[in-house]
């Protein structure tokens, strides 16, 4: 659930990014996301692991390359994982 609704949450964001979307597909070591679709993507993470986050204090490129990662982080946030 989380992982649809991350990509329908990125396909909102961008348009073009559409359809190009798999778990796997990097999202910030290729461009994909820019400044403002990382702002985006730090509130819906604060949204979905229920608390702020420092987003200063993470390895970025590695935490939320990819939706896999990004949904990883925010289940052991959630304390789910």
């Amino acid at each position: 659930m989380l992982h649809d609704d991350l990509i329908a949450s990125i396909t909102e964001w961008d348009q073009s990014l559409g359809g190009s979307i798999e778990g796997d597909t990097p999202l910030i070591t290729s461009a994909r996301l820019d400044s403002l679709h990382l702002l985006w993507l730090l509130l819906w993470i604060e949204e979905k692991a229920g608390r702020q986050i420092d987003a200063t204090v993470i390895d970025l490129a590695v935490e939320w390359n990819t939706v896999d990662a990004i949904v990883a982080f925010v289940e052991r946030e959630r304390g789910d994982a």
